[in-house]
């Protein structure tokens, strides 16, 4: 658009499902319009369903022929464990190990239009796996679950018959179905099932069980079966117009079969203790082993406070016997619910009571406590590092760090960087050199600003999806670090939302420094200035972006043009005060010992981070600032002396530091003071490292050292 021609940008219009725990979310009715005066693409229109979990599989009448009978294996007690009562240690699983096996790419082979089931990695799989493992830790239950190839390999038949018809069905496929196999039929009677989502988000759908369809929470119930020991997976991506899907195999031969121990004597979720607010959802359940819910009753309280519940109607045949409720009038029907958290713990009581068991009648008292994993609590304890601020040049120098009570920590991890001066001043004119842009953009990032004030970026929606100019530099801050740039949001729609943002944790979490919505119309002419303080994150690695973001659900109109009249343009951007990590270097060990050795002269930052399960690094505590120097008094090693012809012959190196004169002590008797030898003959071995004195033998017992002034 040429500035002043007087004519609009039309936006366009978009609906897009919600993305809710991590499912997938995709573009359902996208319709591009055309514009008047930019020459666009041919409108087009896709249609894709949201994500669904479809019914659970009932109980299966006949397991004999599955894997997984006999007793436990012996490895029970190596699987994920957590107790549940302790804040820490839930926030530790939490954002170890959780959130490992979020963003692992699937790299599937699988074609759904082709009918080609395909695989996918090894690490997508092992990352499903993880989460499911992890759920059931979290849920009390024996989380040791392994794969079977066989029941896999038919899974990923399952999978892709959903996908290519667009719905989901356990049992009555009929051979008309797109891709039909009977190994994806076996699946389909034997699994968890999902629509729109795949690997480890379907397993976290399947806990949250969102649906009308769904009030038992069936696929709940079989995730944390605590009998069962042997499972499959099998997924398949989206590719227009197909969904994403999962099969995930629920039975194995152990059902039915005697129940292992578990952490309560119920299995509840959310479970008692702790939990994070985000795998906390409105259904709510209880579950016991040869249990009659038909007559119990439950009741609530939020600190303190009654809380509204309504029972969910009685059903089984999905796993143990299980109670269902939903509180506070919450609509459990749409996976778009999310259950309230207020930013702070939140304590819930549960009472649950005229439970039938036996000729018996039994209750159960348990609390619950909602928190945000990303703030520690007071049972919080750094990993601070103990040792010297000044180690010295190629000599080990010992560093130690404070541990956490963790019992499955199995070892550290330390982190070795050099800093320099992280300073940033960056006006566009450079390209990309000190910034990467995800997703690619198919126009130029960097132009001509439209005030016509020089270079700057140029962040626009050339597609539904939100983009992210995220610096490619590592920062740590000083208390007085801040971070400027110039800002200019054209036009805009009030869906189109412009963030500047900082992450200390890896880019796993963002927190917002800045932000403005479009007008809707053409917005800002010219560009305004901001500046904020980085103290906050001081002495934290620090990442910084610019995020011009879309929603992720409900109907929204963007622009789509990719003049720099439209979308966000940015310059002067400048960071000060701050130091640039480079050369990171990670080292393990099996205690809270280190030893760094330099060899080069400079400053260092040092970190330590408790390693748990022996793969799950829980984050890096408070980083230490070094200056490796010079060893002033070089270390001298003296070698065993040797007695030849009545004289002694005494070979030492010297390491670090730098001396040219030595003096031999000697003595008969460590209770007296030392005598300096000043008879003895110096020799030079190696000039610079090596060297021997020599001197007559009088006694019997000798002591000797070498000092250097």
């Amino acid at each position: 658009m040429v500035k002043g021609s007087g004519a609009k940008p039309v936006p366009n219009t978009i609906m897009k499902f919600a993305q809710v725990l991590g499912l997938v979310a995709v573009a359902s009715s996208v319709t591009l319009l055309t514009q008047p005066v930019f020459s666009q693409a041919a409108p087009s229109t896709a249609s894709v369903p949201p994500p669904s979990l479809g019914d659970a599989p009932r109980a299966p009448k006949d397991v004999s022929g599955l894997p997984g009978g006999g007793p436990r294996p012996q490895e029970v007690t190596g699987g994920f464990n957590v107790n549940a009562d302790s804040r820490e240690q839930v926030r530790e699983f939490y954002n170890a190990v959780y959130t490992s096996s979020q963003g692992v790419p699937i790299n599937s082979t699988a074609v759904t239009a082709s009918c080609i089931p395909g695989t996918n990695s090894i690490a997508f799989q092992n990352a499903t796996l993880r989460r499911i493992n992890w759920l059931r830790a979290m849920g009390g239950v024996p989380a040791v679950i392994t794969f079977d190839a066989g029941e896999s390999t038919q899974d990923q038949a399952g999978a892709l018959i959903m996908s290519a018809n667009n719905t989901l069905a356990h049992i009555g496929i009929p051979p008309s179905w797109s891709c039909f196999t009977v190994a994806g039929t076996n699946a389909a009677d034997h699994s968890n099932l999902a629509l729109g989502s795949d690997g480890p988000d379907s397993e976290t759908g399947y806990i949250w069980d969102f649906g009308s369809n769904n009030s038992e929470v069936g696929h709940r119930r079989w995730i944390l079966y605590p009998q069962t020991q042997v499972m499959g997976t099998g997924d398949v991506p989206a590719e227009s117009p197909y969904s994403a899907a999962n099969a995930t195999w629920v039975f194995d031969a152990n059902f039915g079969g005697p129940r292992p121990a578990t952490s309560k004597p119920y299995v509840s979720w959310p479970p008692e203790g702790f939990i994070p607010y985000s795998l906390t959802f409105p259904q709510w359940s209880f579950a016991l082993s040869n249990a009659d819910f038909s007559t119990a009753t439950v009741t609530m309280k939020s600190n303190g406070a009654p809380v509204s519940v309504v029972i969910q109607p009685y059903q089984t045949g999905f796993g143990e016997n299980t109670i269902v409720w939903v509180p506070m009038g919450l609509d459990a029907t749409s996976q778009n619910t999310i259950f309230p958290f207020s930013g702070t713990d939140t304590l819930y009581s549960v009472t649950v009571t005229n439970i039938k068991v036996g000729v018996s009648t039994v209750g159960f008292s348990y609390n619950v406590t909602l928190f945000d994993p990303g703030v520690p609590g007071t049972d919080y304890v750094a990993t601070v590092i103990s040792g010297t601020s000044t180690p010295y040049l190629n000599s080990g120098n010992p560093y130690t760090c404070v541990p956490i009570a963790n019992p499955n920590t199995t070892g550290y991890q330390w982190l070795l960087a050099q800093s320099t001066n992280g300073n940033l001043t960056d006006n566009a004119n450079k390209g990309l050199t000190n910034f990467m842009i995800a997703p690619p953009p198919i126009y130029a990032v960097y132009a001509l600003a439209p005030d016509g004030s020089g270079s700057c970026f140029h962040l626009c929606h050339t597609n539904p999806v939100t983009q992210n100019l995220q610096c490619n530099r590592v920062f740590l801050p000083a208390t007085n670090a801040t971070f400027s740039f110039k800002s200019l949001l054209g036009y805009a729609t009030s869906y189109e939302v412009a963030y500047v943002q900082a992450s200390a944790d890896g880019g796993t979490t963002w927190q917002n420094l800045f932000m403005e919505a479009g007008s809707g119309g053409s917005g800002e002419s010219t560009f305004t200035a901001h500046s904020y303080s980085l103290s906050n994150y001081a002495g934290q690695l620090t990442l910084l972006r610019f995020s011009y973001t879309l929603p992720t659900s409900g109907s929204y109109n963007y622009y789509n043009q990719t003049n720099t009249n439209v979308g966000w343009c940015l310059e002067n951007i400048v960071v000060t005060n701050v130091q640039q990590i480079v050369g990171m270097v990670t080292n393990s060990t099996a205690s809270t010992n280190f030893v760094f050795t330099p060899t080069q002269a400079g400053n260092y930052l040092l970190a330590a981070a408790p390693v748990l399960f022996s793969q799950f690094p829980v984050g890096w505590g408070p980083f230490k600032l070094v200056n490796a120097i010079t060893n002033p008094n070089p270390t001298i090693v003296l070698s065993q002396p040797m007695l030849t012809n009545n004289q002694v012959l005494l070979n030492f190196t010297v390491s670090g530091g730098s001396a040219t004169t030595f003096h031999l002590l000697q003595n008969a008797n460590l209770m007296v003071p030392w005598t300096t030898n000043s008879t003895a003959a110096f020799t030079t071995n190696v000039p610079g490292s090596s060297y021997r004195f020599t001197t007559t033998n009088n006694s019997s017992l000798e002591f000797y050292k070498v000092q250097t002034p």
